[in-house]
C-alpha cells in the first residue's frame, strides 16, 4: 500500500549549503524514484539498509556545484549527516532530519579544499548516524573534492 507523501515539522536542522530534497523521477504516486542501495550497515534484519548511497568511495566533486547526497535509512528514523575531511571534522549538513525524503542538496562550499591552499582532497567521508543513537551509523567514503577550473588554490574564493 502507498502512503501519500508527509510533510514534516521543521524539527530538524539543515545548514547553510545544504537543502533537504527529495530525488529522481516521482512514481506513478508522486514519490520520489528509489535507487538501487548498497547495504553497509542494517538497523535490524527485517528493515529497510541503512547505507550513504551518494558519494561513494572514489566518487569526485567539484567546488562550487551543487549534488544530491543520498542515504537510505528505515522509515520513521530521525538522521545526521557529518562531514570529515583529513580526519578533521568539517561539520553538520543535517542534524535530527528526518529518514524521509532520503537526500539532500549540497553545495560544495567554494575554499572548501582551496582555502587549504590545496587543489583537492581525496580524503572527504560523509558519516550518516541515527539521530537519536550514535551507535548506529555508516561512513561513506573516501571521496575527492576537487576545486573548479576557475578556483586556483590559495586564492580567494569565487561563488559560482
Amino acid at each position: 500500500m502507498l502512503t501519500p507523501p508527509r510533510t514534516f515539522a521543521p524539527a530538524h536542522v539543515v545548514f547553510a549549503g545544504a537543502v533537504l530534497a527529495g530525488c529522481g523521477r516521482p512514481d506513478s504516486a508522486g514519490h520520489p524514484a528509489r535507487a538501487a542501495t548498497e547495504t553497509t550497515a542494517t538497523a535490524a534484519p527485517t528493515s529497510t539498509p541503512f547505507a550513504i548511497i551518494f558519494p561513494r568511495s572514489g566518487d569526485t566533486v567539484v567546488e562550487g556545484r551543487s549534488y544530491v547526497i543520498r542515504w537510505s535509512a528505515p522509515a520513521g528514523m530521525r538522521v545526521s549527516l557529518g562531514l570529515v575531511m583529513g580526519g578533521k571534522d568539517r561539520g553538520m549538513l543535517a542534524v535530527g532530519a528526518p529518514a524521509r525524503p532520503d537526500s539532500l542538496i549540497w553545495k560544495v562550499p567554494v575554499g572548501f579544499v582551496t582555502g587549504f591552499g590545496i587543489r583537492s582532497s581525496d580524503q572527504v567521508r560523509l558519516r550518516l548516524e541515527d539521530a537519536d543513537s550514535a551507535a548506529l551509523y555508516v561512513d561513506a567514503g573516501p571521496f575527492t573534492v576537487t576545486a573548479g577550473s576557475d578556483n586556483p588554490p590559495g586564492q580567494p574564493a569565487r561563488e559560482r
